[in-house]
């Protein structure tokens, strides 16, 4: 028994032994480590990368979307959204223009007016009629834009006008509807056709004033000129008023006391030169 003893503890001091001498040599040993088949160079393997090492490129983090607010993914918060606040252009220092205005106010004058037109006309000088009364009449008319119900008969263009007489004859005021047609490059030809009423003589004196019998008179008028720059014309005027016979008047026949019934028509001739402007 003591004998087992003692061959354990030589057993074991000869094991201690001989692992201290290994791990003495494998201090000992050069980078260079031996194999079974010849030297194995470790440095390449050790400045490798592992195998299994990976580092992803750094990336932004997503912006997440949100669905538009009332949609069914709508998860937000329920915010009312502020209101759009717009600040008001300044005040313009200029004065608005005709133009500007009217359009603001969604019509034009085009649309109720259509020209005015001035000029001076030489006072009866037929040749229809004696020439008895003399003097310029001032001429001025404005003329209306024609409306639909006009459209069956080439739509003419209501007007309203008054000829003033210089000399203290017939002046007259006057209505009506004017026919127009273009010809060429700005020329236009026209004439129109319509009433009067005149403060001038129903029975007048012979070589000193008109007999026009009535107090409003059948009026027809003709028009020729040129328009330029779109907007102005320049024209030839001539008009005629009479009562085509209708008006008889009781008159003295020269005699004491003599009267009798006659129809007065001598009729009023004028002509002239006229500028217009179409708005």
């Amino acid at each position: 028994m003591k004998t087992s003893v003692n061959q354990w503890k030589a057993f074991r001091r000869f094991s201690t032994a001989l692992l201290l001498s290994v791990f003495a040599m494998a201090l000992s040993l050069p980078a260079n480590a031996q194999s079974w088949g010849g030297l194995y160079n470790m440095d390449g393997f050790l400045r490798e990368s592992h195998p299994f090492s990976y580092s992803p490129a750094p990336t932004q983090p997503a912006t997440p979307v949100r669905a538009p607010a009332g949609s069914q993914l709508y998860r937000g918060p329920s915010v009312a959204p502020r209101p759009l606040m717009v600040r008001p252009a300044p005040a313009s220092t200029q004065p608005m223009s005709t133009e500007m205005a009217n359009a603001d106010s969604g019509w034009k004058i085009s649309d109720i007016f259509s020209e005015i037109r001035v000029g001076a006309l030489a006072h009866d000088i037929g040749p229809f009629s004696a020439s008895d009364e003399g003097g310029v009449d001032a001429n001025f008319e404005l003329l209306f834009a024609s409306p639909g119900i006009f459209e069956f008969m080439w739509s003419p263009r209501p007007h309203l006008g008054v000829s003033y007489n210089s000399s203290g004859d017939t002046s007259q005021a006057y209505l009506g509807l004017t026919w127009e047609w273009s010809f060429w490059d700005g020329w236009f030809a026209g004439f129109s056709l319509g009433g009067m009423a005149h403060d001038g003589h129903l029975v007048g004196v012979d070589g000193e004033s008109k007999s026009l019998g009535c107090r409003f008179l059948f009026r027809e008028s003709i028009n020729a000129g040129f328009r330029f720059a779109k907007r102005h014309a320049i024209m030839v005027h001539f008009d005629h008023s009479s009562n085509a016979s209708l008006c008889e008047k009781n008159t003295s026949d020269g005699t004491t006391n003599g009267r009798h019934v006659v129809t007065l028509n001598e009729g009023l001739e004028n002509v002239g030169i006229r500028y217009g402007y179409m708005f």
